[in-house]
């Protein structure tokens, strides 16, 4: 009994360490949006509006994590297979394209941002042109 008490406290304890991150997120069905402080806080709310007003929910848990560096914001999406983002047909590299000029001109007013795919831990594997 005391062994097993031992490891639920151990899961806890991981547990919480896990979800014990820096940011703070915007959560609405599936989509969450990650921020890391208030100054970034309005661009994560447009960011999540601009998920649901143009229909890129895909009913599946989706991530995406807004920061600010050097004066430039990153919006980072994760990649399903992020070890196949490198051989993307190009009909996909298109639409991306397409979302980064969308999301400039009705999220960021034209000012530059940049991009990317990430895996699972929010590290770039892919930045968009």
């Amino acid at each position: 009994m005391s062994r097993i008490l031992v490891l639920l406290v151990g899961v806890m304890v991981i547990l919480s360490s896990c979800d014990s991150d820096k940011r703070h997120r915007f959560v609405g069905g599936e989509l969450t949006v990650y921020y890391f402080d208030q100054s970034e806080a309005d661009v994560a709310k447009k960011v999540a509006f601009f998920w649901k007003e143009n229909d890129l929910l895909s009913g599946k848990p989706q991530d995406l994590q807004v920061r600010k560096v050097d004066g430039s914001y990153i919006v980072s999406m994760i990649a399903k297979e992020p070890k196949e983002v490198k051989n993307m047909p190009i009909g996909e590299v298109q639409l991306l394209a397409q979302l980064k000029k969308k999301l400039y001109t009705e999220v960021f007013n034209e000012e530059a941002f940049t991009l990317e795919i990430c895996n699972s831990r929010f590290e770039a594997v892919y930045t968009v042109e």
